[in-house]
């Protein structure tokens, strides 16, 4: 059965399915989604219970809940979902309107575009071993809800490169996007010719994988011998604002601070 020919869940349905999160995010799952329960929230119930948007989060619910899961992948997907639809109502509670292009419309011998990426989403969270990643394919999924910029077929090659990010490489974007650009003088030459380097070449290799996959880029053009500087792209900062990466706490950020900083003094001393 397809997503939009389900049904959807119940009110008993989804309250289960977002508490299942709760181990994850704690507190936050149980909060209410007002706008899937049609809780107390007055004129935004009667538009937002009949939307499109509302509509496939209660027939995506129904069809990933009704998945046979490991108790694990359960609490992950449940905490995502529901996590997901707290930043989707309070935008929808702010005034904002869900994207009006086409990409909640069922199409003949198919699925809505919708359906197919937010499942998507949805699936890889479950599978998702790094669970502080978690929070940001919530963010990711209400996000592509709104965002008109971002076609089908960018938002699958925006999924399957969250999934091959680890939760470091996410924290790297947001600190470097903090700092606005960064250098990474004689790197390169360092971890190629020093035993001492080799402590810290997961974090090259890295940083390195975010240049092959056109997430970061030098700032003063290409150079011989591998990377220099480093600024986010044009396409990190889709990933970027997407995202939410800058809600990334600084107890995860500073590590990579001091991660650079280090390679930075042991460069200086060799």
């Amino acid at each position: 059965m397809s997503i939009e020919e389900n049904e959807g869940l119940s009110k008993e349905q989804i309250n289960e399915f977002c508490n299942s999160g709760a181990e994850i995010f704690g507190s936050v799952a149980g909060a209410s989604i007002g706008f899937l329960l049609a809780g107390p929230f007055g004129g935004l119930v009667g538009a937002a219970a009949t939307s499109p948007l509302t509509s496939l989060l209660k027939k995506l619910g129904s069809e990933v809940s009704n998945q046979i899961m490991a108790p694990r992948e359960k609490i992950r997907i449940g905490a995502t979902y529901h996590r997901a639809a707290l930043i989707i109502e309070n935008r929808l509670l702010s005034g904002e309107k869900p994207r009006d292009d086409g990409f909640f419309d069922i199409k003949k011998d198919d699925r809505s575009s919708a359906s197919t990426i937010l499942e998507g989403i949805l699936q890889k969270a479950k599978e998702e071993h790094e669970e502080k990643k978690l929070p940001y394919y919530s963010a990711f999924l209400a996000n592509i809800t709104f965002d008109e910029s971002i076609d089908s077929q960018k938002a699958l090659t925006f999924i399957k490169i969250i999934d091959r990010l680890s939760y470091q490489q996410l924290c790297i974007l947001s600190y470097i996007k903090s700092l606005g650009q960064i250098t990474f003088e004689n790197w390169n030459q360092f971890f190629q010719n020093n035993a001492d380097a080799q402590v810290y070449f997961d974090f090259y290799f890295e940083i390195a994988e975010l240049f092959e996959m056109n997430l970061l880029k030098q700032f003063n053009g290409k150079q011989l011998g591998g990377f220099h500087n480093g600024k986010l792209t044009l396409f990190g900062l889709e990933l970027y604002n997407l995202m939410a990466l800058n809600q990334i706490p600084a107890a995860d950020t500073n590590p990579i601070k001091i991660k650079i900083d280090s390679i930075g003094t042991l460069i200086k001393e060799n």
